[in-house]
Formats: structure tokens, C-alpha cells, sequence
């Protein structure tokens, strides 16, 4: 954590950025303060009953409800914002179990952001119960198609018998053979890409204390010439973080011949674990 020193707007001139909740029960008043979402805005602690947010006091003229969707526009403010959303979550992280909130999560001020905690204060106690000394990692997993046909074209018995019949067809008959060879290939295609998806899930299912199925992204959105058939959140305890790692480096090495590859990111906070409905109140309006 960066220690800085801030004078952040008060009164009218703020609104309260929420970052995320811990139920921590104490936090160390001579504690270093983390640089929060924009400058002169440190993020502090908000107790409430056991629950603890941690929040920034940050101008209004750039987080009001009219004045935060126009900078939404910006994208280099955007990123900007969103990157210190996720520094601040990370080190909390390093310290506590915590419930993120969503980028943007923004209270008039205090005692708005305090209710909100009240009123949620026992989903939240749930989430905690879930999450409790875990954190999340994302897990994606790439086919290189063109590579698995060609593993395909020299281990399926099925495939070199339709080859060798069809070198030696007719063109009438040769027309259907090659239809009937194009739909055997997408068939064992979709067979070995159904059946490492599912051997991953088994061996994942020893260390891995829950699963989440995300959109698989197009390749215009990761970047890659390969398709993405998993796309994962994985909840995995500290403790058991080695073993996620080694089976992910075993199944890496038993699949990259045929053409797939996995992808592990993380620790993130547990976004895809917490069915809290935060409540964004509109800062420019009285809670409800």
C-alpha cells in the first residue's frame, strides 16, 4: 500500500465511491493509506455492525450520476478508473476475504452507503460464508482446429477408410463420399474438443471449490487465431492453489499435441461467486 496524503472534496461537492466489503473487525488506524480511484481520494474504512466497506470521498463533478456517465465516454479515463478499481481490490484482497463491488458502485455519501450495507448485511454474511480464504482464477481454453484435424487424420481408423475409398470413387459416388468425410471430421472435431472440456472439468472438480461457466469470447475479442471452447471462473481455496496449478500444467501437457491450449489468470477478487444485488444509488438522488 502507497501512502499518500489527501484532501478530498466534502459536503455537496462529493459522493462516495465503494470499492468493496470485508468483514473485518478491525483496521489499524496508523495503517498506510491506499491510493484510491482518482487522486486526492485515499480509500478509507466505513464500519458497519461486523462489515466493513472501503470507500473513497471523490468529487461529484466527476462521479455525480449526469457527470460519471458523460466520462464514461473517455476511454482512456475509463481505463484509467477501471485499473485503479482493481489495484485497490487486489490489495485489500492481499489482507481479506473480500466482496467486490462493481465498477461505478457510488452512494451520496455515508450514511447512504452504511444503510446500504444494513440493508444487505446478510447476503453479504452468505457471500463471506462462500468465499471464505478463496479467491477466483479465470481459466480459458484454446482449440487450434486445423491442428486437431490433423491429429484426427492420423489416429481415426474412420477417417483414413473414407480417404482410401474415396481415392478410388467414382465422381458420382466420390461427391457423397467427401460430404460423408467432411461431416466424420466435424463430428470427431466436436467429440475431442466435448471430451477434453469435460476430462478438465473432472480433474479440476478435485481442487476447484466451485465452477462458472462464462461466454466464450470470439477471436476478435482474445486475440488469438485459435477458438476459445472454456471459458471459466474457478473458485479455488489458498491452500489448494499448488495443486490447481499442477493439474493445469498436467492437462496442458497431455493436450498441446492435439491442439489445445489453457490460459490461467488470476487471483481476481470472487466477482463471479457473489449474488449480492448491489444497489448503485444515483448520486443524484435520495435513497429509496
Amino acid at each position: 500500500m502507497t501512502s499518500r496524503k489527501a484532501q478530498a472534496p466534502s459536503g455537496d461537492e462529493s459522493v462516495v465511491y465503494v470499492y468493496g466489503v470485508t468483514r473485518a473487525k478491525r483496521w489499524r488506524a496508523s495503517a498506510a493509506l491506499l491510493a484510491g480511484i482518482v487522486a486526492e481520494a485515499p480509500v478509507r474504512p466505513l464500519a458497519q455492525g461486523n462489515l466493513m466497506a472501503f470507500v473513497s470521498t471523490v468529487p461529484k463533478s466527476q462521479f455525480g450520476a449526469d457527470e460519471f456517465r458523460s466520462a464514461l465516454s473517455d476511454a482512456k479515463w475509463l481505463k484509467d478508473r477501471i485499473l485503479a478499481h482493481q489495484h485497490v481490490l487486489a490489495e485489500l484482497q492481499s489482507c481479506f476475504d473480500v466482496v467486490p463491488f462493481r465498477f461505478g458502485t457510488i452512494y451520496l455519501d455515508t450514511a447512504q452507503a452504511s444503510h446500504a450495507l444494513t440493508r444487505h448485511s446478510a447476503q453479504l454474511c452468505r457471500a463471506f460464508d462462500r468465499i471464505r480464504g478463496a479467491d477466483e482464477w479465470g481459466l480459458k481454453l484454446y482449440c487450434d482446429a486445423p491442428a486437431l484435424r490433423r491429429r484426427i487424420e492420423c489416429k481415426s481408423a474412420a477417417i483414413r477408410l473414407l480417404r482410401a475409398a474415396l481415392a478410388h470413387a467414382a465422381p458420382g459416388a466420390g461427391f457423397f463420399l467427401q460430404k460423408k468425410l467432411a461431416s466424420a471430421f466435424d463430428g470427431e472435431t466436436a467429440a475431442a474438443v466435448a471430451g477434453c472440456v469435460q476430462h478438465t472439468h473432472r480433474r479440476l472438480a478435485v481442487c476447484a471449490r466451485e465452477f462458472a461457466e462464462i461466454d466464450v469470447q470470439p477471436p476478435g475479442a482474445h486475440g488469438r487465431a485459435a477458438d476459445m471452447v472454456t471459458n471459466a471462473a474457478c473458485l479455488i481455496a489458498k491452500a489448494s492453489v499448488p495443486q490447481f496449478r499442477r493439474t493445469i500444467a498436467r492437462l496442458q501437457k497431455q493436450y498441446a499435441a492435439r491442439g489445445f491450449d489453457y490460459e490461467l489468470t488470476g487471483p481476481w477478487p470472487p466477482y463471479h461467486f457473489v449474488s449480492i444485488r448491489h444497489e448503485v444509488a444515483d448520486a443524484a438522488q435520495p435513497d429509496r
